[in-house]
């Protein structure tokens, strides 16, 4: 798997030498593909896996008995559930288990 910091330098690098080139373009259309980068390295780093929260099973709560936890997105707060999931299949946010 590509390392996502290499590429969000590398999205950064290239959109700064793109404006470097262009600086004669009108103001709005720089700023346009300023606002492209931006946009485009934010949506790379949502990508990022974050880790699960963790919450006490409700009383009474038997489905895995070995476990006294809930593990939840913590994008959108649903259940996930399975450690092989790496996606919460409600909202796609990735997630990691440890």
């Amino acid at each position: 798997m590509p390392d996502r910091e290499k590429i969000i330098r590398a999205v950064d690098s290239c959109f700064d030498y793109w404006l470097e080139q262009h600086r004669c373009l009108h103001p709005l259309h720089l700023e346009n593909v300023r606002q492209f980068k931006a946009d485009a390295i934010a949506m790379l780093k949502e990508q990022e896996p974050v880790l699960l929260e963790n919450q006490h099973k409700p009383y009474g709560h038997f489905i895995n008995a070995n476990s006294p936890w809930i593990s939840r997105c913590p994008r959108c707060g649903k259940k996930v559930e399975g450690k092989q999931t790496r996606f919460c299949k409600y909202c796609g946010q990735a997630v990691k288990w440890e």
